[in-house]
């Protein structure tokens, strides 16, 4: 991968972060600094503003933090916008630009900027309140198994050898053993299958949908299919899950940043299912 593609690829995540923190400012700055117009630098007639400088900064944070001492990160901010405006415009004068690699490169950088702005507008015009999360909350806990289980696996390529597992099993074989010696998960196959307490969202649909069906001490019947490879399951153990309150919900700051990104992702998937069901998009 050359080197253009690669700073172009970090620029891109640098986008994706600039999108997550679109409404804050970088440190050290507030009120009216941000919005300034103010022409900081010029660089052959190429003016750089205040808010130029704000954006750049916001992002070079993002990525490598900021500098304690604010005089000379904006020294090194200023110097670094310099040297790239001098390099971009020594490539536009020599038609660097119009290289089929690198005008691929600048249309995709320009996709993913306007993407990432019709997502900011979207959040923005229609924000993600508390009472949208409690509500999000309830169906949550509502379509929730209240049951967690106590689990063993013994995971295998071929359904064959599930079979001949369970055979083996049902013969009275020790399922410890047979983890610690069939199961290619092998972190868990050290420890004779143990996958602890386990709810749903834990794991794959399939092998859960498998548990829910079985009773306390029981081992499948027949292996369950997953991405992963064939199961053997044995259920050790249930006992009532323990849902948190609202409340206790939305002081973990993981869990509620969790539902907000879920919810704000669901926000662009259903414009972007709206856009494709009036677009005409023909796939060669």
């Amino acid at each position: 991968m050359s080197t253009l593609r690669t700073s172009l690829i970090v620029f891109l995540a640098a986008l994706s972060l600039l999108a997550a923190g679109c409404d804050k400012k970088p440190a050290g700055q507030t009120g009216a600094d941000a919005d300034s117009g103010k022409v900081v630098a010029s660089v052959n007639g190429q003016n750089i503003t205040e808010s130029d400088y704000e954006n750049y900064l916001r992002i070079r944070q993002q990525q490598v933090g900021p500098i304690a001492d604010k005089d000379k990160e904006k020294q090194i901010v200023l110097d670094e916008m310099i040297d790239k405006a001098l390099l971009a415009q020594y490539a536009a004068k020599n038609k660097l630009d119009q290289d089929p690699e690198v005008a691929a490169l600048i249309k995709r950088v320009h996709e993913e900027i306007l993407a990432q702005a019709v997502k900011r507008k979207l959040l923005k015009d229609n924000p993600i309140t508390e009472d949208d999360v409690k509500k999000r909350y309830e169906q949550e806990v509502e379509n929730t198994n209240k049951t967690e289980y106590k689990v063993r696996h013994i995971l295998v390529k071929d359904e064959s050898e599930a079979k001949d597992i369970i055979a083996q099993l049902q013969k009275g074989a020790s399922f410890n053993k047979l983890a610690a010696e069939k199961s290619i998960d092998t972190q868990s196959g050290k420890s004779g299958g143990e996958l602890g307490w386990i709810n749903q969202g834990m794991v794959v649909p399939e092998f859960f949908d498998a548990v829910i069906k079985m009773k306390k001490g029981a081992v499948s019947n027949e292996p369950v299919k997953s991405d992963f490879g064939w199961h053997i399951i044995k259920v050790e153990d249930t006992r009532p899950l323990k849902i948190p309150t609202f409340e206790e919900f939305m002081a973990n700051q993981q869990a509620r940043a969790n539902i907000y990104r879920k919810m704000q992702n669901e926000r662009v998937s259903d414009l972007l299912k709206d856009l494709k069901s009036k677009a005409k998009i023909t796939v060669n």
